[in-house]
């Protein structure tokens, strides 16, 4: 792992320590995520909803296109050995 330092602006080398981190205690901690879980933006069901169908969408039409592009590389490599018919 790499030493958390940081250099001097005036970049002569000078290496400074890492701040040190602050402990709190577990109350405190699942305060601070019970905050920030209050500040998230959460989609709606109809949200949900279009964003997981196009989601399926997407990947059916990935999926063809995939199935496509093997296809036609496994053809040609077939004419490739002569085994086409």
């Amino acid at each position: 792992m790499a030493d958390a330092t940081k250099k001097t602006a005036d970049g002569a080398g000078k290496e400074l320590p890492a701040p040190a981190r602050r402990r709190g205690n577990p109350l405190q901690f699942f305060g601070e995520v019970r905050r920030e879980v209050s500040k998230v933006t959460w989609p709606s069901w109809k949200e949900t909803w279009l964003t997981s169908t196009m989601v399926f969408i997407m990947v059916g039409l990935t999926m063809v296109f995939f199935f496509g592009v093997d296809a036609l590389l496994a053809y040609g490599e077939r004419l490739l050995i002569g085994a086409a018919g």
